[in-house]
């Protein structure tokens, strides 16, 4: 992978990226809980993020150009945004942001 943009070329389904989660094993870069004190890891941790991945639906799900994928959850305060890198049999969450919308982007 070289430095491509986090800007989303294509919409994909959330019904397509379920399906394509469940076909590789959902896990948890180390970087992904890296920007959180360590006050913040003991109330979150990775748990967390597998667990939304496994029961919820992502309200938008958006493929970047560098071929990492942006899943957008619903939280009660707005959206946790997931990064996603899928290699070889393997989902791995590569980060996370919260963020009180979802941005409107034309694909």
């Amino acid at each position: 992978m070289g430095l491509y943009s986090t800007q989303p070329v294509k919409e994909l389904s959330a019904e397509d990226f379920q399906h394509l989660l469940k076909r590789n094993e959902v896990i948890l870069s180390p970087h992904a809980l890296w920007h959180l004190s360590n006050q913040q890891r003991k109330v979150f941790n990775g748990d967390e993020l597998i667990r939304i991945v496994k029961l919820e639906t992502p309200r938008k799900v958006y493929i970047q150009e560098n071929e990492r994928y942006a899943a957008y959850y619903r939280k009660s305060d707005g959206y946790r945004k997931l990064i996603f890198e899928i290699k070889e049999d393997k989902a791995i969450i590569v980060t996370f942001v919260d963020t009180s919308e979802i941005p409107r982007y034309t694909v």
